[in-house]
This record gives C-alpha cells, sequence and structure tokens, in this order.
C-alpha cells in the first residue's frame, strides 16, 4: 500500500478527472423568482422530501449481518469485526441507522455517496467506515490508468478504501443526481408552490373592485377604496358597507386557469413518485389506492424502489469490506429486506403455517422471527403426512404387513 501511495501521488499530473458527462451538465436553472433548483430548494417540496426521507429510512432501518455459506447451508457470524461496525456503529460519530441514511440520501440527492475505510495499520482490518460530506470536502474520482483513484480534500486513496455507491449513471463510474435529471419538472412544482405563496399573501380572498357611475379623481378613490378596506377588515361580529353614488362592489375570484396552477402541486406528487421509482400511496397520494391492492403495492415498493438500492450497497460492502479470501470462504453481507414485508397478522399467519406444515421451516425459526424464545422439542421440521413419495408409502405398506404377520 504505501509503494502503491507513492506511485498514485507521482503519477497525480497524468490521473484525469472522471465525470458524469454528456448533455445531463446542462440541467438546472432557477425558479421564477430567481431561486436555484437544487437538491436543497427541491427539498422544499414536501412530497420530495417526503419520498426521499421514506427510501432511507426504509433502507436504514434494514437488518444489516454477515453470513457464511458452506456445504449448501448459510450461518450467521455475529463475532466477525464488521458486523458490529455495519449494524450497530460504523464510526464514533454516527450509529449504523444515521449512517445508512446519510450515505443513501447523497446517493439519491448528489448521484454518489462516498465513504472512507480506516484500516488498523497493524493488523489491516476495517475499524471504521467514515462519510464523506460532499457539502465540505472536495471528491474527484481519477483515472490514473491503471484503476480509479478518489482526491479527496487533496489527498488521494485507492479505490479499494473507499465505499462508492452511485445512483444513476451512464458510465458506471460518477453517478448524477436525481435533483440534475429532474430540474426541469422540480421548477414547476416550486414555481407553483411560489405562485401559491404570493398569490395568498398579496390576494387572497378578499380582493374585489367597486364601480361607481360617477367619475372620481386620484384622491378620491384612494379615500373610497381605504374606508370601504376598513370598514370590511373590521373585527366587527357584522360588517355592513354603504356605497355612494351607485356604487357596486364585485368579488374577484380565481380564475379556472389560476384554479388549475394552484393545484399543479398535487400533480406533483405523481410526478415525484415517477422520479423516485416509489408508488404515490407511499405521498400520501390514496387516488387510485384501495384495501386490496396496497399489500401488492407495498411489495412493489420493496422489491421496485429498496431491492435496487440493497444491490448497490451489498456489491459495495461484499467487494471493499470483506477480503478476498473471506469471500472466497463463504461470508457475505445479507440486507434482510423481509422485514419490510410485514403484512397483517391474518396473512402473516398464514404464511408461517404454510412454511411450518410443508418443512420449509422449523417452529422454533418462526418463533426467531417474531423475537420469541425458543422452545425444547420444536427444532424438527414437520413432515406432511398426506405428501409422500411411493417409496415411503411402500415402506410403510411393507412395515405394516410385517407387524400384521408377527401378531398372527
Amino acid at each position: 500500500m504505501l509503494f502503491d501511495s507513492l506511485d498514485l501521488a507521482f503519477s497525480e499530473k497524468r490521473n484525469q478527472p472522471v465525470s458524469s458527462g454528456g448533455f445531463f451538465n446542462l440541467f438546472g436553472g432557477a425558479t421564477k423568482s430567481g431561486k436555484p433548483i437544487n437538491s436543497n430548494t427541491a427539498l422544499t417540496l414536501s412530497a420530495f422530501y417526503n419520498g426521499v426521507n421514506i427510501l432511507c429510512n426504509d433502507y436504514a432501518k434494514l437488518p444489516k449481518s454477515i453470513y457464511r455459506k458452506t456445504d449448501g447451508s448459510r450461518k450467521k457470524i455475529d463475532n466477525h469485526s464488521l458486523s458490529y461496525l455495519v449494524s450497530k456503529k460504523p464510526n464514533s460519530y454516527m450509529t449504523a441507522y444515521t449512517f445508512d441514511k446519510v450515505m443513501l440520501l447523497s446517493a439519491i440527492l448528489k448521484g454518489n455517496a462516498y465513504a472512507i475505510k480506516v484500516k488498523d495499520e497493524t493488523t489491516q482490518r476495517t475499524t471504521s467506515i467514515e462519510f464523506i460530506d460532499q457539502q465540505k470536502k472536495t471528491v474527484q474520482v481519477l483515472d490514473s490508468g491503471k484503476g480509479l483513484v478518489y482526491k479527496i480534500d487533496g489527498e488521494l486513496y485507492d479505490s479499494d478504501d473507499i465505499i462508492h455507491v452511485l445512483g444513476f449513471t451512464t458510465n458506471g463510474i460518477v453517478g448524477i443526481g436525481v435533483v440534475t435529471m429532474a430540474a426541469m419538472s422540480l421548477g414547476v412544482n416550486l414555481n407553483a408552490q411560489e405562485y401559491a405563496s404570493e398569490y395568498y399573501e398579496s390576494k387572497g380572498e378578499g380582493i374585489g373592485v367597486v364601480t361607481t357611475a360617477k367619475p372620481m379623481d386620484g384622491d378620491a378613490k384612494i379615500r373610497y377604496a381605504n374606508g370601504l378596506s376598513t370598514r370590511l377588515s373590521s373585527k366587527d361580529k357584522f360588517k355592513v358597507a354603504v356605497l355612494d353614488e351607485m356604487g357596486s362592489f364585485q368579488h374577484i375570484k380565481l380564475t379556472p386557469q389560476e384554479s388549475q396552477f394552484l393545484v399543479t402541486h398535487k400533480q406533483g406528487v405523481v410526478e415525484v413518485a415517477r422520479w423516485l421509482n416509489i408508488p404515490p400511496h407511499k405521498l400520501k397520494s390514496l387516488d387510485n389506492a384501495t384495501f386490496s391492492n396496497i399489500e401488492h403495492q407495498e411489495i412493489a415498493h420493496v422489491s421496485d424502489s429498496i431491492l435496487p438500492w440493497i444491490k448497490a450497497f451489498k456489491a459495495e460492502y461484499d467487494t471493499k469490506l470483506l477480503t478476498k479470501k473471506e469471500v472466497e470462504g463463504g461470508y457475505y453481507f445479507y440486507f434482510n429486506h423481509n422485514s419490510l414485508l410485514q403484512s397483517d397478522k391474518t396473512t402473516q399467519a398464514d404464511y408461517f403455517s404454510k412454511l411450518i406444515f410443508c418443512g420449509s421451516m422449523t417452529r422454533n425459526e418462526v418463533r426467531g422471527l417474531l423475537e420469541l424464545n425458543p422452545i425444547d422439542g420444536l427444532d424438527a421440521p414437520l413432515t406432511p403426512v398426506n405428501a409422500q413419495t411411493l417409496e415411503l408409502i411402500e415402506a410403510k405398506l411393507n412395515e405394516l404387513k410385517q407387524k400384521t404377520k408377527e401378531n398372527e
């Protein structure tokens, strides 16, 4: 590693930065008020904030463990040094939940999530995993000609020392944040949000026009308008305004075009759901949700929205945290996404019953999933007596015949 680092330092001049490239860098812009469209402003949209938060929370709450597969069976390895880092506390600043959440947040918003492996100088074992805040530290991905090199605040790191989880990517090396891609779409929702705020602040519902049959000079109009406004805005229980000179008051309401624009944010919920690849009902949009399909939508959320991120993180953990020898020995990380598929009690009981009576799971294994202690005698799988092979049936018939002969 020492010679590798020296070689990287001397070859810094030939390292070429790798960018997302293409026309995607041209996306961006600002709202009509001049507010830039970026990760911070996008999060002011309730649907976008809620969607990102749901994805990050669902991934962060997954149980994460190290397993070892040998001879067709697998065993959970609780005493592995990485098990505590991944499942409890990856570094001195964060719990595993916070670390996982902020890593996925970076991958979604910025397109890239980075973390540095801190290793013991003697054993070369990973002792902590430090999250890299891209708002405070500049990260560059460089191509050295022999592989990737990461330059973080002027310091070079080998690619094996950096956990790098990509979001959407066109080159497989550097990711592109969803806000970059969705800038135009999110800009429409931000403009609608600003318009609604400006409208209710400047116009509200108490807006109208007074018409009179008699011409009035400028000062008279101002006095007339101020007097009428004072009267109508008073806190009296009854508000009665008397208009002189055949005057009439016309209340101005929202035009159909303005009303449609003010509800754009409702349509924007579905648009945000598309960009984040989550079901609209997760964003509290229940227009097309029913009790019969909501559970299937939850399954689709796990398989289509969460599972791809699980695969991305698992691939980095397996190749960057585990040694080659450990991987060859059957070690791997397991993210239990089944914890997100907890259905109602009736469906859950029926599911476990079928697994038990078909012999796929023991009763103690099911108790373990329910966080219950094992009971003696429940470790053996059950065998359904009405589903047996011909060999077993013939063997039992022969056994019965033999017993019958012995009794005779």
